[in-house]
């Protein structure tokens, strides 16, 4: 989804930039708010439980309120979070505000209680919590917001990462435990058929369904028995189906990019030499094709 600028502002706001992604039932915006002086405005979403995080604050501090004109009773702290149910009104103040960066995060609850199976704690959504703070949460939330909007294979990634946070969500006072490891069939089948997959984006419920695990737990046990997400060992792949193609031919990067799922040469580009320390031009050159 393209970035939008909101025009209806609401008072002291000078502009809003709002970037979507959706992954996995989660649309997850990452929102840039500047300001000059106080600001209140509603945040209602009728249809959809939501959770917001202060990623920054510039010139005032943030404050969710349940009612208009009722000051938050917790204090106040850095990268406070609020999980607000459906229908439930959040008004968001701030006395002497410059600029704001928060995430939200929208649940749709009923495909996510289908796709996270046991995973899925009703009762965490249901009340509302404000500004409590939990930094596993605020990393995933981080590392979602970064993703890039033009990356082809973000769909295993955006995944995992919005299964942790509902995960988390779902039990916030227990401690993550050490994903069980995978029985090596497991990991072949797992790996065979991402490998068969190349390059179409998978999302991660296609492998914990293979092995009939839900997605929170297929996550950490794929990465405690190879030492990588599922994210990360496909686009290893992908990198690897780059490789054979700048061995066995001359074709430009742009076909290069469209046969292995990139967006386009400069997403290629980026990905490969992140991965591999040398552009694709250079490795090529390195490696015999001449």
């Amino acid at each position: 989804m393209p970035i939008i600028f909101e025009d209806d502002l609401p008072e002291n706001v000078v502009s809003i930039e709002r970037r979507s992604q959706t992954w996995n039932g989660v649309t997850v915006e990452d929102v840039h708010e500047h300001a000059r002086g106080g600001v209140l405005h509603s945040m209602l979403y009728e249809n959809d439980t939501r959770l917001t995080i202060n990623l920054e604050e510039v010139g005032g501090v943030t404050e969710p309120r349940l009612k208009r004109n009722q000051a938050c009773a917790r204090d106040h702290t850095a990268n406070h979070m609020a999980l607000i149910p459906r229908g439930m009104h959040l008004w968001g103040f701030a006395q002497d505000l410059r600029y704001c960066r928060y995430g939200i995060l929208i649940f749709d609850i009923p495909k996510l209680r289908d796709r996270l199976e046991d995973d899925f704690t009703p009762q965490a959504f249901e009340e509302p919590r404000l500004r409590f703070m939990d930094a596993r949460i605020l990393t995933l939330v981080r590392m979602l917001s970064d993703i890039p909007m033009d990356d082809g294979a973000s769909t295993l990634l955006g995944d995992s990462l919005t299964a942790g946070v509902f995960a988390l969500l779902s039990s916030p006072r227990k401690d993550p435990q050490e994903g069980k490891r995978l029985a090596p069939w497991q990991v072949r089948k797992v790996t065979e058929y991402m490998r068969d997959q190349l390059p179409r984006q998978i999302e991660l419920r296609e492998l914990a369904n293979l092995i009939g695990q839900s997605q929170w737990h297929f996550c950490r046990a794929f990465k405690a028995s190879t030492g990588v997400s599922p994210y990360q060992w496909q686009l290893d792949e992908r990198v690897k189906m780059v490789q054979r193609l700048l061995l066995k031919s001359e074709i430009p990067l742009e076909a290069v990019a469209e046969a292995t799922g990139f967006s386009d040469s400069m997403h290629l580009i980026r990905t490969f030499k992140k991965r591999s320390g040398q552009t694709p031009g250079a490795w090529r050159r390195e490696n015999g094709l001449r």
